[in-house]
């Protein structure tokens, strides 16, 4: 009987969906780009050292009990201003995409609605195309990949 190497690893969140990264590009558009780090490099911290002892699922108390300043401005301008749908907490994944479909320029230290954001928000086809090509990129690259016949040895 195989031995355990730990407590279970918790499992991975579920891919970002069109509306919550709408929500993001909008919320993160005219933010300082230090202070998003800012706050998803807190959120992590909380989540490394305290992982049993913050309730996650309930941004309302976790954001004004765990963050202040700027960073707790931040989170719940996130929060808020996505109808409480887009939890900041994991908001990580959604900054990915953002940043590998090119939806916010950096400028000036500052994420700025790029023209590439604005088709996304507008629905543009090949900009969907892309996001729904890395979605099924990653798909397959987590999936593991059954033995063929001359890897088995036979």
């Amino acid at each position: 009987m195989p031995q355990s190497l730990g407590p279970p690893i918790a499992p991975a969140p579920r891919a970002p969906t069109y509306t919550e990264i709408a929500h993001a590009v909008r919320m993160l558009d005219g933010e300082s780009a230090k202070r998003v780090r800012d706050m998803m490099n807190a959120i992590f911290e909380l989540a490394n050292t305290q992982p049993d002892s913050i309730d996650w699922a309930n941004p309302d108390h976790w954001i004004n009990e765990r963050l202040s300043g700027d960073v707790r401005r931040l989170a719940r301008k996130i929060w808020e201003g996505s109808g409480k749908t887009l939890n900041p907490r994991y908001l990580y994944g959604h900054y990915k995409l953002i940043n590998r479909l090119k939806l916010l320029e950096l400028v000036d230290g500052t994420y700025l609605s790029a023209e590439r954001g604005r088709q996304f928000l507008a629905g543009e086809k090949t900009i969907l195309a892309e996001l729904m090509g890395l979605r099924v990129s990653k798909r397959r690259a987590s999936r593991p990949t059954p033995p063929s016949d001359t890897q088995s040895g036979e």
